[in-house]
């Protein structure tokens, strides 16, 4: 097995709606960092995945709000950090099949908070 790691950054506007006081009840804005771990037990073209097809599901997020995105929209998901890491996660494994797996996502969304999904052990 062999893994590896890519990191990428988008910027996008976002705004929750929690039942209580906070400041990110108000629209603001991030520039949120991604860092992707994913393995395979066989590469392809030499690579585990080309970091491009990695970096392309990311980008659709660049410049959006969140809450208008589908995943966010449709489902009523608040678009959490940890939110954003679940449908990151989902849409990475979709696009690189099975021979890949993805195995974390952590979303930083300040210096210092930051949300890490892990795949369930087997």
């Amino acid at each position: 097995m062999i893994s590896i790691s890519y990191a990428c950054h988008f910027d996008a506007a976002h705004q929750l709606d929690v039942p209580y006081e906070s400041p990110c009840n108000r629209r603001h804005g991030h520039r949120y960092t991604v860092r992707i771990v994913a393995s395979a037990a066989e590469l392809l073209h030499g690579m585990v995945v080309d970091f491009n097809l990695l970096k392309a599901v990311v980008d659709e997020f660049d410049h959006r709000d969140l809450n208008e995105l589908a995943d966010f929209d449709q489902t009523g998901l608040q678009t959490t950090a940890e939110n954003i890491c679940i449908v990151l996660a989902r849409k990475l494994q979709a696009v690189v099949g099975t021979r890949v797996s993805i195995d974390e996502v952590i979303v930083r969304e300040t210096p210092r908070s930051a949300a890490k999904w892990r795949k369930p052990p087997r």
